[in-house]
């Protein structure tokens, strides 16, 4: 049964849970506890069966404006915006499009600040005080739903959703903490390099901040290229503290602070936040898939792999759980696995070279074994890094994989002085457990502002 307009375009009559579901951006089941426990205005035929359902567009907007405003229920999944009903085609942002549109908005900053005093708030700080238009707002609510997706589209999308914003509303601060987590993630789950998208989430986020430094979102955007871009640790734990400061039940922080804690090797903490965050929002695919790494970290191998297997089975598309079961596999000795992992995790990300190097394993593996799988995708992985298509540090743990210590000490030195992201994972990463005791592997962990292990 197709939803009505019943004579008003902007709200329609929707018959089916799946429509309703389609609304939010979200499963059939997530909607249906949603009207039990929090009174999602679902309503049914007279004297028809209870799966006899429909509900009006407007009932349902107005109930996600209430969600929105009230604090959230920790036993509740976060509610993903539903997509806007525009009346224009969506516009297309290049990169330099979106650079354009960042500091034309810069500079109406200013001329905001210079022709009027911002208002100051309860904690003594100004923000702007403007609040947005329903144009921003519905772009903005698109943008996030778009982000939640983790694809490479999804997130390309939410760029494009969070810039419609700020064009519409270009004191929006939301808006720009959005675009510095859309960024933030396209450098994990597409092929954007760092160098493109680490600059841009910066950008944005100190953007958000100076309209509004009480945006808790902001700080953590900011906290996370901070980290995994400036290698500074402990800018990037003061910007997460804040963060949980401003406001102590955001999932996404208690989740980034989480990852940021695993990676400098702190599990136990790690694993306190990871929960934290899955309180907030027991639904979030991301969440589990890793907390599902960081009991893995932590020791708790037989749990992780369990938990992320089952990520796979409902979410196969998901490209976080992929790439660690193909850790995991390669930890535990697990050759076929680890192949299968990561041509699955190059599909999900698109990623063209990664299915390169991931053929490359395949075909070694079955000419003579692990020593041959890891020769291979040397070869494979040093002839795309020649292309600029791959990094020193993928190079690196190969090397390590193959024993050859000096190699794998070479490419990560090549891997710093590149300012590869992914050095973030030496203090943790398997491949790297025997150079650990080394001074010269140590050495590297202090220039790369990882703070020593014991």
């Amino acid at each position: 049964m197709g939803a009505e307009t019943g004579g008003d375009p902007g709200n329609r009559q929707l018959k089916t849970w799946k429509e309703i579901a389609g609304f939010f951006g979200r499963d059939e089941r997530t909607v249906k506890r949603w009207e039990s426990e929090r009174g999602l205005p679902v309503r049914r035929l007279p004297n028809g069966s209870r799966s006899t359902v429909y509900a009006y567009e407007r009932d349902l907007a107005a109930w996600l404006d209430r969600s929105e405003a009230a604090p959230p229920d920790p036993g509740a999944g976060a509610v993903a915006a539903p997509r806007p009903q525009m009346e224009w085609a969506r516009r297309r942002y290049t990169p330099a499009a979106i650079a354009v549109i960042l500091c034309a908005a810069t500079a109406a900053l200013f001329l905001v600040f210079g022709a009027r005093s911002a208002l100051p708030t309860a904690a003594g700080v100004q923000t702007v005080a403007d609040a947005p238009n329903a144009e921003a707002v519905s772009f903005y609510r698109a943008g996030l739903h778009e982000w939640q997706t983790r694809t490479p589209a999804g997130l390309t999308h939410a760029v494009d959703d969070f810039t419609q914003a700020i064009v519409h509303d270009p004191l929006y601060a939301k808006a720009y903490s959005g675009l510095a987590d859309a960024y933030n993630l396209l450098r994990e789950f597409s092929t954007m390099p760092p160098g493109e998208s680490f600059p841009r989430a910066r950008a944005a986020a100190e953007r958000a901040i100076a309209l509004d430094p009480t945006l808790g979102d902001a700080h953590a955007a900011l906290a996370f290229v901070d980290f995994y871009w400036s290698r500074d640790p402990q800018a990037a734990r003061r910007e997460f503290q804040k963060a949980l400061a401003l406001e102590p039940r955001n999932a996404t922080t208690h989740h980034w602070y989480a990852t940021f804690l695993m990676t400098i090797g702190a599990f136990a903490p790690a694993l306190a936040e990871i929960d934290k965050a899955e309180a907030l929002d027991s639904e979030s695919t991301a969440i589990l898939a890793d907390k599902g790494l960081i009991l893995f970290y932590a020791g708790r191998r037989d749990e992780a792999f369990a938990l992320l297997q089952r990520i796979e089975q409902s979410e196969p598309r998901f490209y976080s759980t992929h790439i660690y079961l193909a850790t995991i596999d390669a930890d535990g000795g697990d050759d076929t696995g680890f192949v299968r992992e990561m041509a699955a995790a190059a599909a999900a990300r698109n990623d063209q070279p990664g299915a390169a190097v991931a053929a490359a394993a395949a075909q070694g593996l079955a000419r003579g074994g692990r020593i041959a799988m890891f020769q291979a995708m040397r070869a494979e992985q040093k002839q795309l890094f020649a292309d600029d298509q791959g990094t020193a540090y993928e190079i690196a743990e190969t090397s390590a994989e193959l024993g050859d210590r000096q190699d794998a000490i070479a490419n990560l030195q090549l891997s710093l002085a590149r300012h590869e992201s992914k050095i973030a994972a030496l203090a943790i990463d398997p491949p790297f457990a025997p150079l650990r005791t080394r001074s010269d592997f140590r050495a590297l962990m202090t220039k790369a502002g990882l703070p020593p292990q014991p």
